[in-house]
């Protein structure tokens, strides 16, 4: 097996608490993660290592192609673990669709997507459980990125419990087209926690169990009304966060809510008529503006 194509499917969080900083530096969340249609394409293909062990190119210039890269520490950590790539090398190209540094994961989608084409390349016919271990080392997001779907995420974000797959309501994404460095958020969420304190534990367990519930049921007005992101507090994008959501539920939206670190916003439609009247206000004041959909996968071998 010579080469791989790949799909890296972005994802949004419906529900995202986040604790105080742990002794290694890290942050205990609960999440509710949902993978979006919305995905970068990823080309693989060996080489004899003469133009480089690992050779990145992406069609976005603004993103690194060196070892900052989320997809070269992927494929180098896969080598170290496995004992591939011993000899000869690897070519990448990313076709960048997802926006970059938006809280979408499209660098830890690109990263589960490059775990799959290794064992996909190499006949290595490794487990699944086997692959996440692997994912844990890249980066919190990671796993999920391989199982996508829908999903219960805990720890630093290595544990998943996956979650029947929804309808695939429509999602409009809008972002000022700026990236937000995650670690940053997360400094300006300790910092507004230790002035303000945490949100109240009692109100988001019932905001949690409500959205689980509506998970189950599959009943899109109670996931609607239920969402919830701790890092809203810490956003760098400030009054255009506010703007893009009140827009879009001013045009119909039945919900609208930061993912991740941000700063893009989402919001949920049910239909594609309500998601195209959405996309149509936000793209008037939103630099960056996409209609795409729930998905019930994450990483995925194309061809």
């Amino acid at each position: 097996m010579l080469g791989a194509k790949t799909l890296a499917r972005a994802k949004i969080n419906l529900f995202l608490s986040v604790g105080p900083r742990r002794e290694d530096g890290y942050h205990e969340i609960r999440s509710v993660m949902q993978a979006l249609e919305l995905s970068d394409e990823l080309y693989f293909r060996r080489t004899d290592g003469s133009r480089g062990r690992i050779t990145l190119r992406c069609s976005d210039e603004n993103l690194p192609d060196g070892g900052e890269n989320l997809v070269w520490k992927a494929v180098d950590t896969f080598a170290s673990e496995t004992g591939v790539m011993d000899e000869g090398g690897l070519e990448v190209f990313i076709n960048k669709r997802i926006p970059i540094g938006s809280g979408l994961a499209g660098g830890s989608a690109d990263a589960a997507a490059a775990l799959l084409a290794m064992n996909h390349i190499w006949e290595l016919e490794m487990p699944l459980a086997e692959i996440e271990r692997i994912a844990a080392l890249v980066g919190s997001d990671v796993p999920f990125c391989l199982h996508g779907g829908t999903a219960v995420v805990t720890g630093r974000g290595e544990r998943v419990e996956p979650l029947e797959s929804l309808p695939s309501f429509q999602v409009v994404i809008a972002s000022p087209g700026e990236q937000a460095s995650t670690a940053e958020v997360y400094r300006r969420f300790d910092s507004v926690a230790a002035e303000s304190g945490l949100p109240g534990e009692k109100e988001l367990e019932q905001a949690f169990s409500a959205l689980l519930e509506g998970l189950k049921k599959g009943d899109f007005e109670a996931i609607s009304a239920n969402l919830h992101n701790s890092l809203e507090s810490a956003t760098i994008a400030g009054d255009r966060l506010e703007l893009f959501k009140s827009t879009a539920l001013e045009a119909g939206a039945s919900a609208a809510l930061m993912t991740g670190s941000g700063p893009a916003v989402f919001a949920l439609a049910r239909t594609l008529e309500e998601a195209a009247e959405v996309a149509w206000e936000l793209e008037k004041i939103a630099p960056v503006t996409i209609i795409t959909g729930f998905a019930d996968r994450g990483a995925q071998i194309a061809g």
